[in-house]
């Protein structure tokens, strides 16, 4: 499926031997199977992506023939995979790079840039030697991330229990409403398919097979013997850093949800896949979401009373988007420990990881972090509080300026939330939120 083009490529690897075929060639068939793209700066862009593919194979598919084991195959086809996504970039960078070639008439101060990106990418990627941990539960997820992952090897993932349909009124904190069913309706309205709902309970696998076209794959994940005994969103919260750990290591890039939120677009039109990680804010202003500057001053100190300091708000891991760089592996790993060693709040430990500056014998994650656009992808004290007025009272609303999604992280009637936005946005009635207040 897909471009003519990406079939070209993927039926010239089935004929081509990595172990024996010179670099020169595959550059040039890599060339023939893209022949619709034209210009210098493609051939550019193409060349770059036969480079990356000859030291891809190069470095490791010797090995791998000769293995002889089972996940040989697919381990090829993964990296034929990273390939294709490669070459997809490559595209579209290349296409951005067309305008600055048209001005300065020359290539000297492109060919650089382009140098740039592709050693960049291709260090990221091959200095993650780890492979997965092969065991039953993973290699189910594996073949379902196969089934549903888009062609850039993207998946939207959430855990769900019963919790999260209330079921049992005495679990469910929201006063009511099934979580999970709005959440896959909006997933439906969009026409996403490369989601995959991880089911901790058989309630939960077998209501997504009733919704229907819902991937739902059964596990069960034990919870950390540490986080035993804590609030319950925060034990199921506590599981996912280990399993996100693993589909990196699969080399499958994660946009990981919470489910109490609504999508108004489809969210993976508006990554920017720059960084290690890329996470929605609980910030509640520009400022406070992007960063900012202040400063205190001591007046005793006389001359050196000023003093600068960085503030920004924490991370919400309810709505981020992981890549498969070793950073982003290391800092999984990290988390996934400290939670499985203590009890606490994996918001916290994640953000700690994420910001916490190496000191002494303590050296930080160093992973490059990129914080979605909080007037996007939206959290509920953004739309209901601090930025009221943009949107209560409902006015008509165009396409163009509609939020990305809005999650309902600071209110507890979270479905009545949800099924506000869903109206207003999809339904049409724009006074459905006005009667909620600023808090709950």
């Amino acid at each position: 499926a897909g471009p003519a083009w990406r079939r070209v490529v993927v039926q010239s690897f089935s004929t081509v031997d990595c172990r024996t075929t010179p670099g020169v060639e595959r550059i040039k068939f890599a060339m023939r199977a893209v022949s619709q793209v034209t210009g210098l700066l493609v051939i550019v862009g193409l060349a770059m992506i036969g480079l990356y593919t000859n030291q891809l194979s190069t470095s490791r598919s010797s090995d791998l023939v000769t293995q002889g084991h089972a996940r040989t195959l697919a381990s090829v086809e993964m990296q034929l995979h990273e390939a294709i996504a490669r070459a997809e970039a490559a595209e579209a960078a290349l296409r951005a790079l067309k305008g600055t070639l048209s001005h300065d008439g020359s290539s000297s101060s492109i060919l650089p840039r382009i140098n740039t990106l592709f050693e960049n990418e291709t260090a990221s990627f091959n200095s993650v030697a780890e492979n997965w941990d092969d065991t039953p539960e993973n290699r189910q997820i594996f073949e379902a991330l196969q089934r549903v992952a888009n062609p850039r090897r993207e998946v939207l993932l959430a855990l769900a229990n019963d919790v999260m349909m209330c079921s049992n009124r005495k679990t469910c904190w929201w006063n009511g409403g099934n979580v999970l069913e709005t959440f896959l309706k909006s997933l439906r309205r969009l026409n996403v398919t490369n989601f995959l709902i991880i089911s901790l309970d058989d309630e939960t696998h077998a209501f997504c097979e009733r919704f229907g076209g819902v991937p739902s794959l059964r596990l069960s994940l034990p919870v950390p013997s540490a986080q035993q005994g804590s609030r319950g969103a925060n034990m199921i919260s506590t599981l996912k850093y280990g399993l996100l750990r693993q589909i990196l290591l699969m080399r499958y890039s994660v946009l990981v949800t919470d489910l109490d939120l609504v999508f108004l677009k489809d969210p993976f039109d508006h990554l920017h896949r720059d960084a290690d990680v890329e996470a929605s804010t609980d910030g509640f202003s520009r400022a406070w979401a992007s960063g900012q500057i202040q400063s205190v001053h001591e007046k005793r100190m006389g001359w050196g009373a000023g003093g600068l300091y960085v503030q920004h708000f924490t991370l919400n891991v309810g709505c981020a988007f992981f890549r498969p760089t070793a950073a982003a592996i290391s800092l999984l790993q990290r988390v996934s420990r400290r939670l499985a060693e203590a009890s606490a709040w994996d918001q916290q430990v994640f953000n700690q990881e994420c910001f916490m500056l190496s000191h002494g014998d303590y050296t930080g994650a160093m992973a490059a972090v990129r914080v979605m656009k909080y007037d996007e992808w939206m959290n509920s004290k953004v739309f209901f509080f601090s930025e009221r007025r943009r949107f209560i009272p409902g006015r008509p609303t165009p396409a163009a300026d509609l939020p990305v999604m809005i999650h309902m992280n600071y209110h507890a009637d979270k479905h009545k939330r949800m099924l506000c936005v869903w109206d207003r946005y999809v339904e049409g009635r724009i006074d459905a939120c006005d009667s909620f207040p600023e808090g709950s």
